[in-house]
């Protein structure tokens, strides 16, 4: 075997070998790096989303207030910024289905 010929062989073979198990480490090492910036964009992105569900629940609280369908202290409690509970004993109404 000549010397051209053992370098094109173990060339053609690092490629052939190394160039996959290259690849595959750099996938399992990027991996975790990739996921949490997808992390990251998700909360900058979904601040916004909560956001906008608040503003409707708010107006949703509105129009059930203006129809009577809400009693006034469960309004009260439910100010921005404030923790959410649930209360204790909600009082139950008797009101047709809309």
């Amino acid at each position: 075997m000549d010397v051209t010929e053992g370098i094109v062989i173990s060339l053609i073979t690092a490629m052939v070998v190394g160039v996959p198990l290259f690849g595959l480490t750099l996938r399992f090492s990027l991996k975790p790096l990739v996921e949490a910036f997808i992390r990251l964009k998700e909360t900058q992105h979904g601040g916004m989303e909560v956001r906008l569900l608040r503003e409707r629940i708010a107006h949703l609280e509105r129009v059930l207030e203006a129809h009577g369908l809400m009693d006034d202290h469960l309004s009260l409690s439910l100010r921005p910024g404030a923790p959410e509970r649930l209360p204790a004993v909600a009082p139950l109404k008797d009101r047709e289905r809309v």
